[in-house]
């Protein structure tokens, strides 16, 4: 009673004129008052501040305020100067003991930012939520016209209190989002997410490795592709297969890599190059991930300069690997050590989480 009591009174409240004119001054001094832009792990301020004007939010209803002071303390981090005027969408879908709520969306022409927590449902006794998730890249917003999604997520915070994982979702359709009427949906989430960190034996480094060409299914890093050395550098397969490929050293075979778990499969120093390659088992149903440093003789570190990576099927085991790139002359590798930390998360919930709603 209620709730469709409260979502009567919200689907006739407007923002007053004046409000909203309000908040787009706000967000042009905040955003003239930062100078250069500043880059954020997470969300840039400006930019938030500057979509509260058009966020997809229940404005007028404070009454929410007391009952949600996680969203809050969220928002307080995203852009303090709004953070009493924001208030949640409250749209909620539970499937499989979560709860997954919509706390804000942001359109701007085809682009979309979307705040939205998970938590353990009411009455559930799993105790599923309770740290760093993952939504394992299956999720998506639609307005019944964009034919083609890609997005990122990334984690922002947990709330213990509140019982409550956060995440930001930045959305990209193939045309202008409408606003009248969305969908947002999740199918998997990743829980029980942690990290270790691991010393990497560089004392069976070779200096020649046999090599060999695969097709790449992600690369990235500091140093642009046209500026790698020959060895390195990646090349379309063939005209009717444009795939991006890279010869990479031939380790470990797949069969002897470990499904669940890390394996280090070759290690050389070549042209210029320490090349490390590692095996991170069957991602299907799982995210494992590393980050690798170099030390040298003084403890100073450095990140590689690039990696790629590809997948190997044994069967209908998938297996991913990764070669990651030091672009460096060493005279002497003895006196270098590497570490790396070691992201896994072992326990993957497929549900149907999915709320329908639209923008004032």
């Amino acid at each position: 009673m209620f709730e469709s009591r409260y979502k009567e009174a919200y689907d006739a409240i407007e923002p007053p004129r004046a409000l909203v004119e309000d908040l787009i001054e706000q967000a042009r001094a905040v955003k003239n008052a930062g100078g250069r832009k500043r880059k954020n792990r997470f969300v840039p301020k400006a930019a938030f501040a500057a979509a509260a004007a058009v966020v997809c939010l229940v404005t007028a209803v404070p009454v929410c305020a007391a009952h949600i002071p996680a969203f809050y303390r969220v928002v307080e981090y995203l852009s303090p100067a709004l953070a009493d005027q924001l208030v949640p969408i409250e749209k909620s879908s539970t499937s499989q003991g979560i709860t997954m709520q919509m706390e804000a969306v942001h359109l701007e022409g085809n682009e979309a930012k979307v705040i939205l927590s998970m938590r353990d449902a009411d009455g559930s006794t799993q105790d599923l939520v309770h740290g760093e998730m993952d939504l394992f890249d299956s999720y998506r917003l639609s307005d019944y016209a964009s034919d083609h999604v890609v997005g990122g997520c990334h984690f922002l915070t947990y709330d213990a209190a509140e019982d409550k994982a956060y995440f930001q979702v930045d959305l990209q359709s193939d045309k202008a989002y409408r606003a009248d009427k969305l969908e947002f949906g999740v199918r998997a989430v990743l829980c029980d997410k942690f990290k270790d960190t691991r010393d990497v034996d560089l004392s069976e480094v070779v200096s020649s490795a046999d090599t060999k060409q695969v097709m790449l299914s992600g690369s990235g890093g500091v140093v642009p592709m046209e500026m790698l050395p020959d060895a390195l550098r990646s090349a379309s397969n063939t005209a009717d297969d444009p795939r991006p490929t890279a010869k990479v050293l031939e380790g470990i075979k797949a069969t002897d890599c470990a499904a669940d778990d890390f394996t280090v499969t070759a290690i050389a120093y070549m042209d210029g190059v320490l090349r490390v390659q590692m095996c991170m088992g069957d991602n299907s149903k799982s995210d494992r991930h590393v980050q690798l440093f170099l030390r040298d003789a003084d403890k100073a570190e450095r990140y590689s300069d690039r990696s790629v990576s590809w997948h190997e099927d044994v069967g209908d085991t998938r297996y991913q690997f990764y070669e990651f790139w030091f672009i460096e002359e060493i005279e002497n590798l003895e006196a270098y050590s590497m570490y790396g930390i070691f992201h896994n998360s072992g326990n993957l919930i497929e549900g149907d989480w999915k709320v329908t709603f639209r923008l004032q």
